[in-house]
């Protein structure tokens, strides 16, 4: 079906259009060929005759791009099928099928850009006649091949800002692997660069020091570093060795440095409400702490927002300053309050209580509520006093300069306000044609009129208001004076209807009239735009909503008309009102028309033009995610007319389709209605824009519920982009998803809804049903219960949610604020965002919970940005459940109240793992980012609450992406390791460093990360670094990889894995705590420091194996050890049948000889090779005394049949044997020499005969050919094989076997039956040979009592067995030599190897070689067993080798004096005593060098002292690591007369049942005795520390002096303390011994006796101090781990610095350490007062600013103290005068309270020539202040004429009064009010009757203002100022002027490696730009020298990149193929 499918669908492609066919590019050999996707298509077609040509597919079937890279061609192979269209042809074909036709076509890349360009290339193709079908005709085709990429892999060079260290790209560029050019564009479509363009050396670093800093308010203080410019890093010394990660200290933050107007001075934070009282403001953080400081009388000034009431309980004055909103404020009990609005303050509630506030009556002076600024607010202002409700209370607003109006009581802004009785009623306005009374006027004339008003203010009885101030303004406008006089004149005036309001004040109160002027004549037109959305639509799409207007001048109507005709008409145009839509396909032109307005015209904009295409196609998601909407009917829905459905058969899985009832359906307005879809029903529903509101809310808008079998699905989407669904209060509120059902969301919004319940948007609440959403929007829901937009619970079978894109924001709930997904929920999130979703409980996006089972629910974070979401837990994404996977999601910007602010983790059931990738299958690569999410503004992302969780990777980080995860770890997982890579196979560490560098712990303090080789692969634990300590690690001659050099280890744990350095020839011998000598560092030991320390590697010359490849011989081992720069030594000699060795060559033809001295000067392991020369046969022998087997004269060996008599020339024989024989008599070799080779042959006895040679005879025995061997006897006396007698037997190589001894006598193989016969073993085998009682291979005789000697250099002994010496058996003594070869296998009754009996004197050498698995099955001594002579071991290995009783290696009975000084003894086992060594009797075993480890026993793990007068004596060496399963893990002392001297060497890592290291056994009188510089320690016994183990009643005894490095553990058996010493001893050795007890130590006693005491030891702690202070420590002395408390007290002038320890392993932390154990040595150092820091605070303040003085404070030190005489003052807060004017008696004086100070001299009176008189005097009176002076009676002469002033008292007197104008007082001038002077007696009256005199002329006098100065600053160049802010004033204020003060560099725009930045200076008072200047860049081809003149790399681009066009054109193509290819039909194809 599928390919039929597949067919029909071709078939109708073809009809029209030439298909492309796509094909990816293949790479060849080991170029990196790119996913090159090539496509063919073609563009025409046609058969020789000219016929049209029509093609069925084009297929590419293979794209070869082999020859690009030698001559540029491709070679593309493709199939095509074809016809013609004439019927009349023959290639045309009735059938309507296809012929084809493959081809193929090579191009030629001329340009040789194919590698990186995409591909466009055309051609021609024929199909000749005699390929075209019946060979009818030629049939051409035009074809193109394209390609969306190059052919090669380009790759990526990130622009490395590590500038400084290391080669570095500049800039970011594309390499094409292809032509290795590089590209600055991914596309490579820009010029073509080479390596040497763009990539550059390092430049080194440019630092700058940084000196320390303390903290600040809003950074911590750092440390002194420096920093380099370039790369940005910062170290801590100049050259840039040491990277500092972390520059802060640990001090905590500053506290905030308030400027005066409550800013802080260092990060700008407004201080939230000051204080003022008598001195300057004081600032605080909170109003808590303001509140608290504020005092009667005070002033509060409300500096910040606050939303909680303020209550105020004192009189005071209130200022909310600068755009500050509070919320509420409370007045209580506290009268004259004054609430001043500034800075366009708001006052949202202003409340008094208790009736004591009132604002400003004629009564009396209470509070005020005063609004400086036109944008300051009052919300509502409430008044009541019970008491009396008369009284009045006031609001003004000063921005108009008026109290409010009583009828303005009522409006908005206020409420319950009672306005007292204005003396100002209101304003007449006057002119010629106004018309109006009391406020309101009207006035009509015409345009270009000029007109003239006057307004007059008006009192409540009628009059004129005097003194009244004018101001003209149009309404509404921009509020421009038109005048400030009472009248008003308009010159020219225009057309149009407008209002004039004229406002007049006088004596602080204000009344307004409105004056509306119409204007008749020809308006002007207004000037608009007509904007349209979008300017295609489709058919019955709405298009009011799509229009808009722009540039409206004045308000008017606005009506939307499409054009009918050519130009605009609206009493003719269609009007678009909110029904409009177009019915038809085409264009139409719209346009807006403005009705007309007052003032302006109606006017129509110009049209715009709109498309309108098919409804069909409206739907934007048509074709995308199987959404398909083309060639369907939408249906019309009103929301209350019913759906229509249509049956169809629907294609329900690729084999079956089932029938369903299908309806596509689009709003037509907003609808409101609840709506079903049934079973079976499929709703394709379109919101084209409008609202789908419920009619009945408690329904979901849309229920979808199914049936089984009879599923209902819904699609929704819109087209407009406007349209929502919701308004509910169920559960669902905009869809509820049952079951069987499914909704999918495409575009629109789900909001509105508000539900009780779950599920605030969508509703998933049955089985078999889901919920998929690829875009569109679900915000603004709520749900009470959980899933703010989506909620999704499923009982019985799973629901799937599915979120592919799209955003769901703005929702809330209890939990999962955007999305609640449990019980067997599937949860995928594949894309979109959720974001800013809030969740009271938890997960503020997204909740998953309950998801069980892999089968029914799972949680996977595949993709989608989750950010900006707050919950409790969880912000971003609350997580229960077994299985969650992630792998590109994006976390970020969340917060949680609790814990995980990105996404918590909490694991359900037994699971406790987060997936890194798929949870079920690994691959790909992901790039997840869980960051900057925060908990209390800390960093809190992945918070993993089960301790033993962890984070498993399934798939790789992409390096190129952005991972980032921050983890907040509660716990080290008990699990193993935290995050797990073993999916992965991560196998090497800088492949794991890759994601430890992109994971951090949130929570640093607590642990980090670190990476640990797992085996086979690499993982990443948690480590605790509560206690961690710093190594450095010195490679001391070597190097370490980058990283490596420092580590941090818990304190008291192990040092764990260490880094490995490299050093060229030698071998790294691991880490040791001194550069010589020290103490080795293992992984397993005990990081006991506090201090950070450094560790230094020990060297020593490389060994390595070297191959010795024969070179076409033969070699039993092919392998030697040497040693660097050290000679080969002794090489192996190869045989090869008929040449002769030459010796062994560095190379296999040619090369350079190595001899035995050659030194090995190759670093690595190599390779040597033999050199041969062809000769006769084989020539063996050579120098026996070296053992050199290769030094051979010429001579011609005999070929020999094995009977026939030897032939010897000068007693020499040279033969080899030619065939196999059996020889039935003995093959005497009798005072002569035969060289015998076995050549491979088989020499075997009869059963009875044998080789003898004796009486100074020599058998040279050797086998070039291989497989030689001789079969000894199996019958008679020893030496089976061989049998000497005064000779010598020297095997180079052959087999001996099979020997057997009968008799008496031994050797199974070999005897030596005098003194004389010499053995000497250089190579071949004896093996598998029986010596019956005495010796397995090799017998020494005792006919002489002395043995021979046995010399044994190489070659394999093995498998060899007797009842004593399974190798060797000596029965008179004799010398055995062993320093190479191997001997194993081989077992004896006693002596596994050797056994010697007491018969003669045994020297056994052991100088190298191995021995091991060799077996004493019923006896001692797996080895040697030995009774009487001489055991040196100095480099041999005894290994594995076992014994049924005694010595699992070595048995020492009586007389034996056994040395070891080197070689080793491990991995031997006894079965009852001595796991290694067992000494018995009169033998002794020295011990001084060499390793005895890893044996075991029942008793004395490596060694068992046994009998009188056995004795160790220890001087060296190590034992270490045995075990006995009894007692003595190391040694166990056995008899009275057994004696272990220990002097030297180390005990250590030994166990036992008891006596971990060594053990004195209690019922004997054994001895320990120490002296020199033994250790003992890290032995335990039943896991508790016990190595030197002293049963009741034993003692240690001090045999001589002791040194330094002992250290010696000792238990005793029953406690019983004090045990003490005896011996030598006359000083104090206690520090060379410890209790292995915590209960318990070693001390000198008074007796001065060294003693095992009860109790920890005590240690004493010493404190050393100078004269500049005192110090105390709180006891004398404690045990080790006691926490000691150090005080200090530092003298007058002093203070405390530091601790310094001057002698112990202590570190003082806060004047405490921890007690270590040992003596601790501690200083203070104090240091000198430096008061040198300034703080302006008000608890340093010295004296307080007055007119003339600044602030002055005392400096203060930083450790907090306060100088008594050391002050700085603080510039520019000095007040200054307040001068007031002179007066006549006064001269200018400083109005400030305790000041005084005066300017000038008075001014004296200004008096007038004329008197002033009354009826009783005259006088002159001062014209300024009124004052009377020269004042005198009448003097009246001779008549009734005053002489002096002329009164006559005759006449009445008739006051003529002049009225005085009221003048306004300026800032330096009084003004007065109105009055009427009289001139002829100068009184005062009020009135013009002269009837109310003004007795106190002083009254009516307004005092000067007094300059106000403005906010902002006034500047020049030089100079900044302030000036007066009254009006008409503006003058400079003096006093404010001063020089500019120039602020140091500040940063503008910093600079990046290309771009300059900028910078500037300014005045740090009123911030005037002083000077500017550039930062040079900080990269580019070259360091900058001249910044000035410093260019940028001229092949960087200059602008930006181009690559999205390419793209968007790309996806056009694609979307424009895609929409032709499905409407366009092929016709079915049939191949031929």
């Amino acid at each position: 079906m599928k390919k039929r499918l597949i067919s029909i669908l071709l078939a109708l492609f073809m009809v029209l259009t030439l298909l492309p066919a796509t094909v990816l590019s293949a790479g060849v050999g080991t170029s990196k060929a790119s996913d090159a996707a090539f496509t063919l298509s073609a563009s025409s077609a046609s058969c020789a005759d000219g016929h049209t040509g029509e093609l069925g597919s084009i297929q590419v079937t293979n794209v070869d791009i082999s020859k690009w890279k030698s001559d540029k061609r491709i070679t593309i192979q493709y199939d095509v099928q074809y016809r013609c269209t004439d019927s009349s042809c023959e290639l045309y074909d009735s059938d309507d099928s296809f012929f084809s036709y493959s081809g193929e076509h090579t191009f030629t890349d001329t340009n040789g850009e194919f590698c990186h360009k995409k591909i466009s290339e055309s051609f021609t193709a024929t199909i000749p006649t005699d390929l075209t079908p019946g060979g009818a005709k030629d049939f051409s085709v035009s074809f193109m091949l394209t390609s969306d990429k190059g052919i090669y892999e380009s790759v990526l060079h990130e622009q490395n800002v590590n500038l400084c260290t290391a080669n570095y790209y500049n800039p970011r560029c594309w390499e094409c692997t292809g032509c290795g050019y590089f590209f600055l564009h991914a596309d490579m479509s820009d010029a073509k660069l080479t390596k040497d363009n763009v990539y550059h050396s390092p430049v080194g670093h440019k630092m700058n020091y940084v000196d320390a800093k303390g903290p600040t308010c809003v950074a911590k203080g750092t440390v002194e570093y420096w920093h380099c410019e370039r790369c940005g890093l910062n170290f801590s010394d100049e050259e840039g060795k040491y990277e500092l990660t972390n520059i802060e200290t640990d001090a905590p933050l500053a506290a905030h440095r308030y400027d005066a107007n409550g800013a802080c001075e260092v990060c700008n934070r407004k201080a939230a409400a000051g204080v003022q009282a008598n001195a300057g403001m004081v600032w605080y953080d909170t109003m808590g702490k303001a509140l608290t400081a504020l005092t009667y009388g005070a002033q509060l000034s409300i500096n910040a927002d606050h939303a909680d009431t303020i209550t105020l309980n004192h009189t005071c004055t209130v200022e909310v300053k600068a755009g500050v909103t509070a919320a509420d404020i409370r007045i209580e009990n506290a009268e004259n309050c004054v609430v001043t609005i500034v800075n366009n303050g708001i006052i949202s509630h202003l409340s008094g209580y208790t009736g004591k506030v009132v604002l400003m009556s004629a009564g009396g002076t209470y509070g005020k509520v005063i609004n400086q600024t036109s944008g300051g607010n009052v919300g509502s202002f409430l008044y009541s006093d019970p008491e009396d409700a008369n009284k009045f209370c006031y609001y003004k607003n000063l921005s108009n300069g008026r109290w409010i109006l009583p009828a303005e009581a009522t409006s908005n802004t206020l409420s319950n306000v009672k306005v007292s009785y204005s003396p100002m009623a209101y304003i007449e306005i006057a002119g010629d044609g106004v018309t109006g009374s009391e406020g309101s006027y009207a006035f009509t004339t015409y345009s270009g009129n000029t007109v003239a008003f006057t307004a007059t203010a008006k009192t409540a009885d009628g009059e004129d208001s005097a003194n009244v101030a004018y101001k003209w303004y149009y309404d509404g406008q921009d509020g421009t004076i038109l005048s400030e006089k009472a009248e008003l004149t308009i010159e020219n005036i225009k057309a149009g209807k407008r209002t004039v309001v004229c406002m007049a004040t006088a004596d602080d109160y204000g009344i307004s009239a409105k004056l509306v002027i119409t204007v008749t004549g020809e308006k002007e037109s207004q000037s608009f735009t007509l904007s349209v959305s979008k300017t295609t639509v489709g058919i019955r799409e709405k298009i009011l909503p799509l229009l808009s207007v722009e540039g409206i001048k004045e308000d008017a109507a606005i009506t939307y008309y499409l054009m009918n005709g050519d130009s605009p008409a609206p009493e003719s145009d269609t009007v678009i009102d909110e029904n409009f839509a177009f019915a038809q396909t085409g264009t139409g032109s719209i346009y807006a028309y403005a009705a007309e307005t007052d003032n302006y015209a109606a006017t129509a904009s110009a049209p715009v033009s709109i498309t309108v295409t098919p409804h069909a196609n409206h739907c934007i998601c048509g074709g995308m995610f199987n959404h398909t909407h083309e060639n369907v009917e939408w249906q019309a829905w009103d929301g209350k007319s019913e759906i229509k459905y249509e049956q169809k058969w629907v294609q329900v899985s690729e084999y079956t389709k089932q029938g369903r009832y299908v309806a596509y359906v689009y709003l037509t307005g907003n609808v409101s209605a609840n709506l079903t879809v049934a079973p079976k029903h499929i709703l394709y529903l379109c919101l084209n824009g409008y609202s789908f509101t419920c009619a009945d809310p408690s329904q979901p808008a849309i229920t979808l519920t199914g049936e089984d079998g009879k599923p209902v699905e819904l699609d929704l989407c819109d087209c407009v982009g406007t349209g929502t669904l919701g308004g509910s209060n169920a559960s669902g509120g905009s869809i509820r998803i049952g079951a069987y059902a499914n909704a999918t969301l495409y575009s629109g919004t789900l909001t509105g809804n508000n539900v009780s319940g779950d599920g605030g948007a969508v509703s998933v609440t049955g089985g078999n049903c889901s919920f998929t959403m690829y875009g569109g929007a679900i915000t603004g829901n709520t749900a009470t219960g959980n899933g703010g937009g989506i909620s999704s619970y499923d009982s019985w079978n799973a629901g799937t949610v599915n979120i592919n894109g799209g955003v769901i924001s703005n929702n809330r709930a209890t939990n999962g604020g955007g999305i609640y997904a449990a019980s067997r929920t599937h949860f995928h999130l594949n894309g979109g965002e959720i974001i800013n979703n809030t969740a009271t409980g938890d997960g503020g996006g997204v909740y998953c919970s309950g998801l069980y089972s892999n089968a029914d629910g799972r949680c996977e974070f595949n993709g989608s940005t989750i950010s900006g979401n707050t919950a409790q837990r969880g912000g971003g994404a609350y997580v229960r459940v077994c299985f969650i996977g992630y792998r590109n999601c994006r976390i970020t910007g969340n917060t949680a109240t609790e814990a995980g602010g990105g996404l918590y983790l909490e694991p359900f059931a037994s699971a406790k793992i987060i997936y890194m990738g798929n949870v079920y299958e690994g691959g790909g690569t992901i790039a997840p980012y869980i960051y900057d999410n925060t908990v209390n503004s800390a960093q809190n992302n992945l918070y993993l609450s089960d301790p033993d969780t962890q984070i498993v990777f399934t798939a790789r980080i992409n390096t190129g992406g952005n991972a980032k995860i921050g983890v907040y770890f509660t716990g080290i997982t008990q699990n193993g390791a935290s995050v797990i890579l073993n999916s992965l196979q991560v196998n090497t560490e800088s492949s794991a460093k890759l994601y430890l560098d992109r994971i951090f712990c949130d929570n640093p303090d607590y642990g980090r990360l670190e990476i640990r080789d797992d085996k086979p692969y690499y993982n990443l634990y948690l480590i605790n670094t509560g206690d961690e300590v710093t190594i450095t690690f010195d490679p001391n001659g070597g190097t370490l990889n980058a990283g490596d050099e420092t580590k941090a280890v818990q304190h008291n744990g192990t040092y764990g894995e260490m880094p490995t350095p490299i050093r060229s020839g030698y071998h790294f011998d691991g880490w040791y705590t001194e550069k010589d000598g020290g103490t080795k560092v293992e992984e397993t030991t005990i990081m006991s420091s506090r201090a950070a320390h450094t560790l230094y590697a020990h060297w020593s010359e490389a060994k390595y194996n070297i191959t010795l490849d024969p070179n076409g011989g033969n070699l039993a081992n092919a392998t030697k050890e040497v040693t660097y720069n050290s000679p080969y030594g002794t090489l192996p000699t190869p045989n090869r049948a008929g040449y002769d060795f030459d010796g062994w060559f560095t190379e296999k033809d040619g090369g350079t000889k190595i001899e035995a001295s050659t030194v090995v000067t190759a670093v690595e392991p190599h390779t040597l090779y033999a050199h041969w020369t062809a000769h006769e046969h084989c020539i063996c022998g050579g120098s026996i005394s070296t053992g050199d087997h290769t030094g051979h004269t010429p001579v011609s060996y005999q070929s020999w049949n094995g009977k026939d008599a030897i032939s010897y020339t000068n007693k020499t024989a040279y033969v080899y044997l030619s065939q196999n024989v059996t020889f039935n008599s003995n093959l005497v070799v009798d005072g002569t020499t035969l060289y015998l080779c076995l050549n491979g042959k088989t020499f075997a006895s009869n059963g009875t005969n044998k080789i003898a040679v004796n009486n100074g005879g020599r058998l040279v025995l050797c086998d070039c050919a291989g497989g030689g061997t001789i079969r000894g006897a199996t019958k008679g006396w020893g030496g089976s094989c061989v049998y000497l007698y005064q000779s010598t037997l020297d095997i180079f190589g052959g087999k001996i076997t099979g020997g057997k001894v009968s008799g008496n006598g031994g050797g199974g193989a070999i005897a030596l039956d005098d003194s004389k016969c010499v053995l000497n073993i250089y190579g071949g085998e004896i093996s598998d040979n029986n010596g019956k009682n005495s010796g397995g291979a090799i017998f020494l005789n005792k006919a002489d009592k002395k043995g021979g000697t046995v010399n044994i250099y190489g070659g394999l002994i093995a498998n060899n067995k007797a009842t004593n010496g399974g190798v060797i058996y000596s029965a008179c003594g004799g010398t055995i030599n062993l320093s190479g070869g191997t001997i194993s296998g081989n077992t004896a009754n006693n002596g596994g190897v050797v056994y010697a009996t007491s018969g003669g004197v045994v020297n056994l050498t052991l100088s190298g070689g191995t021995i091991s698995g060799n077996k004493a099955t019923n006896g001692d001594g797996g080895v040697i067993n030995m009774a009487g002579g001489t055991v040196t071991i100095s480099g041999a290995k005894l290994t594995g080798n076992t014994s049924s009783r005694y010595g699992g290696a070595v048995y020492l009975y009586n007389g034996v004096t056994a040395t070891m000084t080197g070689g080793e003894i491990s991995g031997n086992q006894a079965a009852s005593e001595g796991g290694a060594v067992h000494v018995y009797g009169t033998s002794t075993f020295n011990l001084s060098g060499g390793k005895i480890t890893g044996n075991s026993s029942v008793d004395g793990g490596a060694i068992y002292l046994n009998r009188e007068p056995s004795v160790l004596n220890m001087s060296g060496g190590v034992i270490s690591g045995n075990t006995a399963t009894g007692n003595g893990g190391g040694v166990y002392i056995f008899r009275s007369g057994s004696v272990c001297n220990l002097s030297g060497g180390t005990i250590e890592k030994n166990t036992a049942n008891v006596g971990g290291g060594i053990y004195v056994n209690p019922g004997n009188n054994g001895q320990l005795k120490i002296s020199g510089n033994p250790v003992v320690k890290g032995n335990t016994a039943s896991g508790d520390a016990n190595n030197v183990y002293l049963p009741s009643g034993k003692k240690l005894s001090i045999s001589a002096a002791m040194s330094s490095g002992a250290s010696i553990g000792i238990t005793t058996e029953s406690k019983n303390y004090p045990v003490v010493f005896s011996g030598k001893y006359s000083q104090d050795y206690s520090d060379y011994f410890f209790a292995d007890a915590a209960d318990a130590h070693v001390n000198y006693n008074a007796n001065t006796e060294l003693e095992l005491a009860a109790g920890a030891k005590k240690y004493n702690v010493y404190i050393i101090t100078d004269d500049n202070g005192t110090a105390t420590v709180s006891a004398s002395s404690a045990t080790a781990g006691t926490t000691i408390q150090l005080t200090v007290t530092p003298n007058n002038g002093y203070h405390f610095k530091e601790w310094q320890v001057v002698s112990g392993n202590a570190e003082v932390s806060n004047n405490t350490f921890i007690m270590p154990a040992g003596n601790v040595t501690v200083k203070p150092v104090f240091e000198a007062h430096s008061f040198t820091e300034e703080h302006v605070e008000e608890q340093y303040k010295k004296s307080s600013a007055d007119c003339t003085h600044n602030d002055v404070y005392y400096k203060t030190c930083s450790c907090g103290a306060v100088s008594a005489t050391e002050t700085f003052e603080v510039p520019g807060t000095a007040l200054n005068h307040d001068w007031a004017e002179a007066t006549c008696t006064e001269p200018k004086t400083c109005r400030r309270e305790g000041c005084g100070a005066t300017d000038g001299n008075p001014l004296g009176h200004d008096l007038p020539n004329a008197w002033s008189k009354d009826e009783n005097e005259h006088w002159h009176e001062c014209k300024r202040c009124h004052s009377k002076e020269d004042a005198g009676k009448h003097e009246y002469g001779d008549d009734n004429i005053c002489d002096i002033c002329k009164y006559d008292r005759t006449v009445p007197h008739t006051h003529n009064l002049t009225l005085v104008s009221a003048n306004k007082a300026t800032c330096t001038k009084d003004g007065n009010k109105a009055y009427y002077a009289c001139d002829g007696c100068d009184m005062w009256f009020e009135d013009a009757n002269g009837s109310i005199e003004i007795a106190d002329k002083t009254s009516v006098i307004i005092p000067a203002t007094g300059h106000a100065p403005s906010e902002s600053w006034k500047f020049d160049k030089a100079d900044h100022w302030k000036d007066c802010t009254n009006a008409g004033c503006g003058v400079i204020i003096e006093s404010s002027k001063a020089m500019h003060t120039e602020s140091g560099w500040i940063i503008d725009t910093a600079p990046t490696y290309f771009n300059s930045g900028t910078q500037h200076k300014e005045c740090t008072v009123c911030h005037y730009v002083t000077a500017v200047g550039f930062i040079p860049a900080k990269g580019g081809d070259i360091e900058p020298s001249n910044p000035s003149g410093w260019t940028p790399n001229p092949n960087l681009p200059a602008t930006g990149d181009d690559n999205t066009a390419f793209i968007w054109i790309a996806l056009l193509l694609i979307c424009a193929s895609t929409a032709a290819g499905t409407v366009i039909h092929g016709r079915r194809k049939k191949q031929r």
